[in-house]
């Protein structure tokens, strides 16, 4: 149950969550060239909107941006990402626990960041880390406002909130890891929250430190920090194509007390979806076989491929849909059109259901804005 709960709270935070793996290593087929071979160099900015479906008209309670930067130096290439979430104050942006109590996000902010390095060829990970700060939550009945009484920072460490109530309250989450691909090493480092009461009318919730160290499977594995880069690599990221492979997932290893990756399954669409960006030609050129594509109104219309990527399990949750431009489309930058890349991850979609329900709850959209080939551009 306390799984669905993350699910309810990092859904839009890049993460996937579930059950079940296969009991044999995927075999994983990338391009004979990565898409970002020639250029050695990425960045991609993304604005997130998460989007309030469950109602009558569609309503934004987030906005945010993430922020992933590629470079390639020597055999490694490095990937760092940067990613901020900012919940409005509107009623929407309260959701709905696995036990059906409401979760408040009005007002709060959402962050993280990490870092992954990989063979450049292989994609096989070298290390990971990533800190990601999640803001405290406190669950609460009907109309009832946030409680989170007053904070108070403790000598030996942990800190505590005053509450005037018994009531259930949401562990902030945020966490910390380290991970040694080539030592088969990880450590995660979060807290853990406990209520004592200390009068007829009071409660206290203190939030202590803990550490948990893995180790690592050894076999046929990436980072969830490598999943944007490792879809466009793979060979099955085209038309009515197909992949499997597999996620380490730290925090869920944290929760079940054990190394933890999931079974991932790739599949495409057999038709393209044709996607209007909103970058501008005169920076960005987009061009397949017979040269240039055709933009108006300054900007391109670009097929790209509809992916579906999802846990392999009986029990997969949504899964996270991805738009990725056609193979045969390459693009640069309008200064240097000799260097270019493929397979460029232009909208990713995540969903959330319904506590109860098979109705989709939320949608949180990334869309990119900004792109270049150029370190400091």
């Amino acid at each position: 149950m306390k799984k669905k709960r993350i699910g309810v709270l990092l859904a839009a935070l890049f993460a996937f969550t579930g059950t079940g793996c296969s009991a044999t290593d995927a075999r994983v087929s990338f391009d004979a060239e990565k898409p970002w071979q020639q250029a050695g160099y990425e960045r991609c900015e993304y604005e997130i909107q998460k989007i309030f479906v469950g109602g009558g008209e569609d309503i934004v309670v987030a906005q945010g941006s993430y922020i992933s930067e590629l470079s390639t130096l020597g055999d490694d290439t490095t990937v760092t990402n940067e990613f901020t979430l900012t919940y409005s104050d509107k009623a929407e942006a309260t959701s709905m626990s696995e036990t059906g109590r409401l979760i408040q996000n009005r007002g709060l902010t959402d962050a993280y960041t990490a870092k992954v390095v990989f063979k450049k060829d292989s994609l096989v990970p070298v290390s990971a880390e990533r800190k990601h700060t999640v803001a405290q939550r406190p669950l609460c009945a009907g109309d009832d406002g946030p409680v989170l009484g007053e904070k108070t920072e403790n000598a030996d460490g942990t800190y505590s909130y005053t509450l005037p109530a018994a009531l259930s309250y949401a562990d902030p989450r945020g966490y910390t890891y380290t991970a040694d691909y080539e030592k088969n090493t990880a450590k995660l480092t979060t807290t853990e929250g406990n209520t004592a009461k200390i009068s007829d009318t009071e409660y206290r919730r203190t939030y202590t430190p803990v550490e948990k160290n893995f180790t690592i499977a050894n076999n046929t594995r990436f980072d969830n920090e490598q999943l944007a880069h490792l879809v466009r690599a793979l060979e099955g990221t085209r038309r009515e194509g197909s992949a499997a492979f597999y996620l380490s997932n730290f925090y869920d290893s944290y929760i079940r007390g054990e190394y933890i990756r999931y079974a991932m399954s790739l599949s495409c669409a057999e038709k393209h979806q044709n996607v209007t960006l909103d970058l501008s030609p005169d920076a960005v050129v987009f061009s397949d076989s017979e040269g240039e594509l055709e933009h108006a109104d300054g900007k391109y219309t670009v097929p790209c491929v509809q992916a579906s990527v999802s846990i392999s399990s009986s029990t997969p949750g949504p899964a996270v849909s991805m738009l990725i431009t056609d193979p045969n489309i390459t693009v640069a930058e309008r200064s240097n059109t000799a260097v270019t890349t493929k397979k460029l991850l232009v909208q990713m979609t995540f969903t959330e259901y319904s506590y109860g329900s098979a109705g989709v709850n939320y949608r949180t959209i990334y869309t990119l804005k900004n792109y270049s080939l150029t370190p400091g551009k």
